[in-house]
């Protein structure tokens, strides 16, 4: 089948469903995902250790249930991010002078440049997914996200 035929079969079959904005903006999400994820897997990352070790890289010292938030994930799951992220060089867990049972956590040198190549890559992948769109287009996308995110805030 060709491929336009069979985009045209699957758009009508889900003609239902992108009545919602919210499904509209999950597949787009899953087209900039599933590319993101073919650029990211040379270097080692996945999405999620890729979102962690930017953060980190950014926010030296950043403790462990800081990023677990920051990322919506939850402080039991973000061990293994971490330990993953540590067990590959690219950060170092030290303890936080003024409260031992916190962890802070510091890029390495490799995870800095890691990260550098990474968010290249991340840029280069909504530069070509989404060069269809003006600038003036993109600054609309991004402040209507923005206001869709701060809604559900004040909720």
């Amino acid at each position: 089948m060709e491929p336009s035929k069979k985009s045209e079969q699957f758009i009508a079959a889900d003609a239902g469903l992108r009545r919602f904005l919210g499904y509209r903006l999950k597949r787009a999400y899953n087209t900039l995902r599933s590319d993101m994820l073919v650029r990211l897997e040379p270097l080692g990352l996945r999405i999620t250790t890729f979102s962690a070790l930017l953060l980190i890289v950014h926010n030296p010292g950043l403790r462990q249930s800081a990023l677990a938030s920051a990322l919506d994930i939850k402080t039991s799951n973000m061990v293994a991010i971490i330990d993953d992220l540590e067990s590959r060089g690219w950060i170092k867990r030290k303890p936080v002078p003024t409260d031992r049972r916190a962890l802070a956590l510091f890029a390495t040198a490799v995870g800095k440049s890691t990260c550098k190549k990474a968010e290249a890559l991340a840029f280069e992948n909504e530069e070509t997914l989404l060069n269809n769109l003006t600038d003036a287009e993109l600054n609309t996308l991004s402040t209507l996200l923005e206001k869709i995110e701060s809604s559900a805030e004040k909720l």
